[in-house]
């Protein structure tokens, strides 16, 4: 079954059972999804998350602009894209324990472990925005990410 088809029953069941959730929902802002895709790359160790995060204008004249956007306790370098009144929000985690793999590490060698550890905290999950026109901050926290099976390749195979 498909993921949006999901959110949409479970907005459709939430509303129509009167369930709370006024956690969702902030002024004009209603989160509408939040996923995230494990990856891994090319060089053996480097591997992170894809945090994806919908958000819904009550009105598509409002705009909003992300300030900081924090994943399970971690705070993310992210990319914001408008489509009328849906505002995407992607975020890109590298684990810490592979960053220093990277430097200068030849193609094909073995990864090696470093000290460093991954700060973790599944409830601490918001995004941070400003309204047009305000200096005023708010924050919608996101309760949980549903983690979502990459589609196709993520490296194209050589034929």
């Amino acid at each position: 079954m498909n993921n949006q088809l999901l959110i949409i029953i479970f907005w459709i069941l939430a509303f129509s059972c009167k369930a709370p959730v006024s956690s969702f929902y902030q002024g004009n802002v209603t989160l509408v999804s939040a996923e995230k895709t494990e990856w891994f790359g090319g060089r053996p160790g480097i591997r992170g998350t894809l945090y994806t995060v919908a958000l819904k204008l009550k009105n598509s004249k409002d705009r909003i602009t992300v300030k900081s956007f924090k994943a399970e306790g971690n705070v993310l370098k992210f990319a914001q894209s408008v489509s009328g009144n849906t505002i995407t929000v992607k975020g890109n985690f590298q684990k810490p324990d592979e960053i220093n793999n990277l430097e200068y590490s030849p193609s094909g060698s073995a990864a090696v472990k470093s000290e460093k550890t991954i700060s973790s905290n599944p409830k601490e999950n918001w995004i941070e925005y400003t309204v047009k026109d305000s200096d005023k901050s708010y924050k919608i926290n996101i309760p949980k990410f549903t983690l979502v099976e990459p589609e196709g390749e993520l490296i194209p195979r050589r034929q």
